[in-house]
């Protein structure tokens, strides 16, 4: 899964690592899963993209608080003179005094990757907040081989898409702000957002994402009752967690337009965006950005490792150089030696292909096997096979609220569920969905799991059932 140079005799050729998913299905034989860009050339009627002044009416009262860590600016120019100057300016520990002489990852797919000498004391030392340089310079060229976006953007290393989720909403939220959201988001994205009270717009989604009439009936609803409008709409274009949908590419510039019409920016959180399990990959909202509205988080979470802790934010540079300095304050920068492990991963990007694909056709095999054993609950709940994503979306019939069948009726038969609650902002409303994750639960106990979740419902049906009065019939 990386660069040749670092791999030891004996690594799997692509050709190997190819041959199952070839044999799996011929539709994959053509699929680039490093492709989330159209062929055809597309730019908003009538709009025209924002200037760098124009974001500063996107900026929270707080962010716009912020000032350059000096020292950290110190640390960034250190990295671009190397060794042209004498410093006597960076507070950093000396490399000699590190305990590690040699790191060494052996890989699934066959090779190793190790670091040692120079390439391991750098990964062990302060890096720029943007990120380790040489990471940085790699994720620029990855956006634009993989989106190929219309406009100059810059990248911000990221400790998670879920940082990123922060630092957006740190920089662009003040308390109270309106915030354009599906009916039912990412608990983090929520989780960020509650202290700033914020006023959620929260707009229905069908099979396909939020409708873009819905939301553009809601705006020009609060455009003539002169209420405020949103600086931001989040959204999770690929597998939205918890509903599994998918925004194909009509829909996303539907909401494009919206954007620039309305004046918003668009948080596209894609960290599902190899697990999309439609014949086609639509292209990304960055792909389609001529305006220069798009804020993307990637992760490397999903695919790679959840716990290198990686991710980045993909930005016009007025945003991305903002949001660097929430990071020179917060946590002065992601492991670098996590930055360096994910270099060697997207340096190859011919491993990288072949193992996404194979890691969509995991998920997609799962994904299927839980279907298969949802057919245990046919007509007690009702629900569509998510079209990416590692997530079932429930709606269970004849129960108001689920939430204490999942938190006592469920969990003491040994079964655990995430009940809908978790994807609102009132956690305290009745909820009728819950979430079924099909990642970890082995393929052996899925037909286990919806027989107790089929027993479950049952009884709470009957718990929950209004009870007739004598004088009825």
């Amino acid at each position: 899964m990386f660069s040749p140079s670092t791999l030891r005799a004996g690594a799997a050729p692509l050709a190997r690592l190819l041959a199952p998913l070839a044999r799996a299905s011929s539709t994959q034989e053509a699929f680039d899963p490093l492709k989330f860009y159209s062929e055809q050339p597309w730019r908003p009627r009538e709009y025209a993209p924002l200037a760098e002044d124009d974001y500063t009416r996107f900026i929270s009262k707080k962010a716009l608080k912020r000032e350059p860590a000096l020292t950290r600016q110190l640390t960034s120019l250190a990295y671009k003179v190397g060794k042209q100057v004498i410093s006597l300016a960076e507070g950093m520990p000396n490399e000699d005094m590190f305990p590690f002489s040699r790191l060494h990852l052996q890989l699934k797919a066959g090779g190793e990757l190790v670091l040692e000498g120079k390439e391991l004391a750098t990964a062990l030392q302060y890096m720029p907040s943007q990120g380790y340089p040489a990471l940085v310079e790699e994720l620029r060229t990855f956006q634009r081989d993989l989106h190929r976006p219309p406009l100059p953007y810059d990248v911000l290393v990221t400790n998670g898409a879920q940082h990123g989720i922060y630092q957006c909403v740190d920089m662009l939220v003040d308390p109270g702000d309106p915030v354009i959201l599906s009916e039912f988001s990412y608990t983090g994205a929520i989780s960020v957002l509650r202290p700033y009270s914020p006023e959620l717009i929260c707009i229905p989604e069908d099979d396909f994402g939020i409708v873009p009439e819905t939301l553009e009936a809601e705006l020009d609803n609060r455009l003539a009752r002169g209420l405020k409008m949103p600086k931001i709409m989040y959204v999770v274009p690929t597998g939205s967690n918890p509903t599994g949908t998918v925004i194909p590419e009509k829909r996303k510039k539907q909401l494009y337009e919206l954007a620039c019409r309305y004046d918003f920016l668009i948080i596209e959180d894609d960290p599902y965006m190899f697990l999309n399990y439609c014949e086609e990959v639509t292209p990304s909202f960055l792909s389609l950005d001529a305006c220069g509205r798009v804020l993307r988080l990637d992760s490397a979470s999903k695919a790679l490792s959840a716990g290198l802790r990686l991710g980045w934010m993909t930005a016009p540079a007025p945003l991305a150089a903002r949001a660097e300095l929430h990071a020179q304050a917060e946590l002065l920068h992601p492991s670098t030696l996590s930055q360096a492990i994910l270099l060697r991963v997207l340096s190859s990007r011919e491993e990288l292909a072949a193992h996404v694909l194979r890691v969509r056709s995991f998920y997609e095999a799962r994904r299927d096997a839980l279907g298969e054993a949802l057919q245990a609950v046919r007509g007690l709940a009702e629900w569509s096979a998510p079209r990416a994503g590692m997530f079932y979306w429930l709606r269970v019939h004849g129960v108001h609220d689920v939430y204490n069948m999942v938190l006592e009726r469920a969990f003491e038969r040994g079964l655990m569920l995430v009940p809908g609650q978790a994807f609102q902002l009132d956690a305290r409303l009745p909820s009728q969905h819950l979430r079924l994750t099909f990642s970890k639960v082995p393929r052996e106990h899925m037909a286990d799991a919806a027989s107790l979740l089929r027993d479950v419902i049952r009884l709470e049906q009957r718990a929950q059932a209004p009870r007739r009065r004598a004088t009825e019939r």
